[in-house]
């Protein structure tokens, strides 16, 4: 059999363990309602649960079994979708892009059987964009249009380096419910989930017309003008950022 157990740190080790969750066998285990219905394709499914730690640190638990995709170094075989994730989340990491915080990812493999888990952090202070569009009555034109450019900054940073996110819709892109900082919003309150799809491309201008397409046709409640905002700012920190 072959096994994988990884933790980023100490302290994502000991927040597991008072919860009796620090092993592959336990979170495998766990007793919790699915947060989304399992999808399930070829044979293998995929499910996501919501859990509270003994401290009470809210923590998704993402479950798999034979839920795979090949890539270049297994193009037959294939690899757990939920490792490709967490290894995109490390690259975001790296690049110094607002994503989830792993705090474990494990996987079985067993006579051509895989089983896969991946641990991420809540992000209880933050809501997707279109959550946040739902809401913009309530918004001051200030802080809607510093979210907008936030929001830009972000994807211009992602697409700087020539990653694509391949599913960048408003559900996934969360933001903080309110700035971190002062009333205006920074790049550092974006957020990227459901990494799966997310890949390294050649060319900057493809990564960035497929995920910019793809934000404003699953983007729901901005307006012609937010857009002209957003496409000038991203165009803008794009620029800044090629030096």
């Amino acid at each position: 059999m072959k096994a994988r157990d990884l933790l980023p740190d100490e302290m994502a080790r000991q927040l597991l363990t008072v919860s009796g969750l620090a092993s592959f066998d336990a979170l495998w285990s766990l007793r919790a309602d699915w947060h989304e219905a399992p999808n399930e394709r070829r044979g293998g499914w995929s499910g996501v649960s919501r859990h509270q730690l003994a401290d009470g640190t809210a923590i998704f638990v993402k479950r798999q079994e034979n839920h795979l995709c090949r890539t270049l170094y297994h193009p037959f075989r294939g690899i757990p979708t939920f490792y490709r994730e967490y290894q995109n989340i490390l690259r975001l990491h790296r690049h110094d892009i607002g994503t989830v915080e792993t705090l474990y990812y494990g996987d079985r493999l067993e006579t051509a059987h895989w089983r896969a888990i991946l641990v991420t952090r809540a992000l209880d202070s933050f809501m997707s964009l279109d959550e946040w569009n739902a809401m913009a009555v309530r918004h001051e034109k200030p802080e809607r249009q510093s979210l907008i450019a936030a929001t830009a900054y972000a994807c211009a940073r992602l697409h700087h380096h020539r990653l694509q996110h391949s599913s960048l819709y408003g559900k996934h892109v969360f933001v903080r419910r309110t700035p971190g900082v002062g009333s205006a919003y920074q790049e550092s309150d974006v957020r990227f989930i459901d990494l799966e799809k997310l890949r390294k491309r050649v060319s900057l201008e493809r990564v960035s017309a497929h995920d910019l397409d793809q934000l404003m046709r699953h983007t729901n409640g901005w307006s012609d003008e937010d857009w002209s905002m957003f496409r000038s700012a991203y165009r803008q920190r794009l620029a800044a950022l090629k030096g």
